[in-house]
């Protein structure tokens, strides 16, 4: 096996590969004699066609099936002997027709790690703030209204909405007295409080009943996921069809012993809270430290990222931005969102 390392960036490198004859013809033979052994032909029974009938029947099965099993057992070898560490699966580039008696040539794209030299005076000194790991009775009183939530039952009310009351919504958005594409709905759930629709809509739907009808204006910040949405100041019309209460059960112990969560009192679940918000405050203060530590050499070094690496980033943020956009009842095809508009509003957030 003939290989080729061509440099084509300092994070990209092209492995050029050459499979002699004798491993080429290996293969075809394998191949050939699995497709022989299920293949059904006039005249024949099955499994016992003239090999060369197979492969001049076959052809391009024989071509594809070989192609696909030598770069399968070829591209790990020379990616060991080349000493090569793919950040991302290599991408094939170039593929040569697979032929009997012939080498078989190929070539892929394989992004490795960025590569730079951290000198001691580049972090021996940093200041990076770390939070305590705390747990208030604020945020476990929060998370056991939450748990009473879940269990609560929702009674259609003519009472002024409250926190955490959940209404049916009618709504359309304008930048001006245009209607912005895809944002508008004829039933919208919303759990007023969660800001998982927008905090300022939900805010004002605080106090007003069932049939009344509102105007709320939101003003979006330049950097918005939604490009439709970003540095623009948004009306919205909203009609409120429907309002319901929930029906809270009480905290008692009873109450703890049916969610089935290894607890029979209100006092153990509180610990059972305080415990698991300790472990994923501690997890999440870890992660945090790490991030600002990381961003401060950062900005001491420089390097290169691969491209297909903030490919995959940015289809991560448009993901997200899909999710954020489908709390709100909305969807990319309603909105009308190109892929390539998306692209150029979220390619920064990616790098």
């Amino acid at each position: 096996m003939r290989l080729e390392v061509v440099e084509k960036s300092p994070v990209e490198k092209l492995l050029k590969i050459e499979i002699p004859p004798e491993e080429v013809n290996k293969v075809l033979e394998e191949v050939s004699s699995e497709i022989r052994k299920r293949a059904k032909l006039k005249g024949f029974r099955e499994g016992k066609a003239p090999l060369y009938l197979i492969k001049k029947l076959f052809k391009e099965e024989i071509e594809e099936r070989g192609i696909e099993r030598l770069i399968e057992q070829t591209l790990p070898k020379a990616l060991k002997e080349k000493g090569l560490q793919p950040l991302l699966r290599p991408k094939v580039e170039k593929v040569e027709r697979l032929s009997e008696g012939e080498p078989f040539n190929y070539t892929v794209l394989v992004e490795i790690r960025p590569q730079f030299e951290l000198k001691k005076e580049d972090y021996i000194g940093l200041e990076v703030e770390r939070e305590k790991d705390e747990v208030s009775e604020e945020e476990i009183e929060k998370l056991l209204q939450e748990i009473r939530y879940s269990f609560s039952e929702l009674k259609k009310t003519e009472e002024p909405i409250e926190e955490r009351f959940a209404v049916v919504i009618s709504f359309a958005a304008f930048d001006g007295e245009n209607l912005i594409p895809g944002h508008e709905a004829e039933a919208l759930f919303i759990d007023v409080g969660t800001g998982e629709f927008n905090e300022v809509v939900e805010r004002a739907l605080i106090g007003k009943k069932a049939g009344e009808r509102l105007t709320v204006e939101v003003e979006y910040p330049e950097n918005a996921l939604n490009p439709l949405l970003a540095g623009k100041k948004v009306r919205y019309e909203i009609e409120i069809k429907e309002v319901y209460k929930r029906d809270l059960q009480e905290l008692t112990d009873d109450f703890v012993k049916n969610l089935n969560l290894g607890v029979d009192s209100v006092e153990r679940l509180r610990e059972l809270i305080r415990d698991r918000l300790l472990k994923d405050k501690s997890r999440e203060n870890e992660n945090r430290f790490r991030e600002r530590l990381l961003e401060k050499i950062l900005e001491k070094v420089d390097f290169s990222v691969p491209e297909r690496y903030v490919e995959i980033k940015l289809y991560q943020l448009i993901e997200q931005l899909r999710e954020a956009l489908e709390n709100e009842g909305l969807s990319f095809e309603k909105m009308q969102l190109s892929f390539e508009k998306l692209k150029e509003r979220l390619y920064p957030s990616a790098q």
